[in-house]
């Protein structure tokens, strides 16, 4: 035996006792991809059940708000009703305010006019009446 045969002869053995040495983490990657490639074949089907139940979502979805868009139709009227006649409350107050506004600044002067003559008692209620008689017949 010659040089080059040793050689051959030792890389040899390296390499059947490299293949002995890797034949164990071989066999796992085999058996993780075994798995990889079980969970790949049934991503499609999975794929599929998520797009279909996706599709009932939004079928529901859009069924619900066209429910309440419906509802929100037959209930507007309800709220623009609702809206005038806080509108004319609001001008039924404010009339009654200016009003009551009004008397109370003719009775103001009423009253500092009967404290300035000095009337009181009946008479200074017959004054208080025919002050504001004078008054209103004035303001016509």
């Amino acid at each position: 035996m010659d040089w080059l045969g040793i050689g051959v002869l030792i890389i040899g053995i390296a390499l059947a006792f490299l293949t002995l040495l890797l034949i164990k983490p071989l066999r796992k990657l085999t058996d993780t991809l075994d798995g990889v490639r079980q969970t790949t074949d049934r991503l499609p089907q999975l794929v599929d059940d998520l797009s279909k139940q996706t599709t009932e979502v939004m079928q529901l979805s859009n069924e619900t708000i066209a429910n309440v868009n419906n509802q929100v139709k037959e209930v507007s009227p309800l709220f623009h009703i609702i809206g005038d006649t806080g509108e004319a409350t609001r001008k039924l107050t404010l009339a009654a305010l200016k009003k009551t506004n009004e008397i109370k600044t003719n009775t103001s002067h009423a009253s500092d006019f009967t404290k300035r003559e000095n009337y009181e008692g009946i008479y200074g209620i017959l004054s208080f009446i025919f002050f504001l008689s004078q008054r209103s017949g004035t303001r016509k």
